[in-house]
């Protein structure tokens, strides 16, 4: 019994690790792509559907930037660099998390 419990708790903290780093993969990949909206091609292929990109508006891509800002906020000196972070933390798990939370107009 005790060796079936064993595996049986291995086997869920490795099913938990492999959920953690799915998410962490997600956050990179939403990084990346936030980053490379920032790129005047990018956004060219976006507001024509070129190169077989969906379609976004400008207001889609202005809300996607203020995304950007609220999840990668600029260093401000007079606040400490722990609690800048902890309201992005907040935004990118609710992402995860893919609540529907009003954020920059949208959810």
């Amino acid at each position: 019994i005790q060796k079936t419990i064993k595996k049986t708790a291995r086997r869920e903290q490795l099913m938990r690790e492999e959920a953690e780093q799915k998410r962490l993969k997600t956050v990179l990949e939403l990084q990346f792509i936030l980053e490379k909206l920032g790129d005047d091609e990018v956004r060219s292929d976006l507001k024509q559907g070129s190169s077989g990109v969906p379609v976004l508006t400008e207001e889609e891509l202005t809300m996607l930037d203020e995304f950007y800002k609220l999840v990668y906020p600029e260093r401000d000196m007079n606040v400490r660099l722990n609690e800048q972070y902890e309201q992005a933390s907040v935004h990118l798990w609710d992402l995860l998390e893919g609540k529907e939370k009003p954020v920059c107009g949208t959810t």
